[in-house]
């Protein structure tokens, strides 16, 4: 015990105070990590919330576009549809005009 004794004798005011000092800052970076580390966690939080809303989302999108490809054949059908109204206006009209000229 004698030894502790000693060598708490010989540290100076000067040593204390920049010990003291040492300890303040070691204080100060400890609570800025702590902080940083806070703020990561929330923003990994953050990060994690919106893919979990964008695979959401393109799920949703991907079971509506499931039938996308029967939509390949649509505009053929609209054509031939189409045409075949103006064959049938064209021929109503025909038989209109003969009806009319008799």
């Amino acid at each position: 015990m004698t030894g502790m004794t000693v060598l708490l004798a010989t540290v100076t005011d000067d040593e204390k105070v920049f010990w003291y000092i040492a300890l303040g800052i070691g204080l100060v970076v400890v609570l800025v990590v702590i902080v940083l580390l806070g703020l990561l966690v929330s923003l990994v939080t953050d990060i994690d919330d919106g893919v979990t809303r964008l695979w959401t989302v393109t799920k949703r999108l991907a079971i509506n576009t499931t039938g996308m490809y029967q939509l390949a054949g649509t505009a053929s059908v609209l054509r031939a549809l189409r045409e075949e109204c103006l064959r049938q206006e064209k021929m109503l009209t025909e038989r209109n005009g003969m009806v009319g000229q008799r």
